[in-house]
């Protein structure tokens, strides 16, 4: 199977990220009875509110997180893979995914549980790898315009 371009994996998985971005929405719409589905908590619950909060705002976060990866998927499946485009999409990734581990940091207190500590963590490594990627990429489109202008 090609990796990229027509009939790719990069293809499919940006067609699956363009389907993300309408389910996202759906699941944020429809959050304030699926907490209460899936926790078995009503809105009368203290708890409910945090989920509520919680979750809404991953939701928001993931929606602009998966905007940014399907355009640098798009990128690459045009084969404009190495440009400031992609450097500037990785890094707006980069930092969303720092506010999102600052944002689960704090939650750390407020809901107290490990998963949130895990959440941090996670996205703190996401988001500074991203960040490195970036810079490889900001590299990378330099030696390619190098490269253009020699030829």
């Amino acid at each position: 199977m090609k990796l990229i371009g027509k009939g790719g994996l990069s293809r499919i998985i940006e067609a699956g990220l363009i389907a993300m971005l309408v389910i996202v929405p759906v699941l944020l719409i429809t959050l304030p009875w699926s907490i209460t589905w899936i926790t078995e908590r009503t809105s009368d619950d203290p708890y409910y509110i945090r989920y509520l909060v919680i979750l809404a705002y991953s939701g928001v976060m993931t929606e602009l997180i998966i905007w940014q990866g399907r355009g640098i998927l798009h990128s690459v499946n045009v084969g404009q893979v190495f440009s400031a485009d992609t450097v500037r999409r990785l890094r707006v990734m980069a930092t969303e995914c720092l506010v999102l581990a600052a944002f689960y940091f704090a939650t750390m207190f407020w809901m107290s549980k490990f998963f949130m500590a895990f959440l941090f963590v996670t996205f703190v490594l996401v988001g500074c790898s991203l960040l490195v990627f970036a810079e490889l990429f900001r590299q990378a489109n330099e030696y390619k315009k190098e490269n253009d202008m020699t030829i």
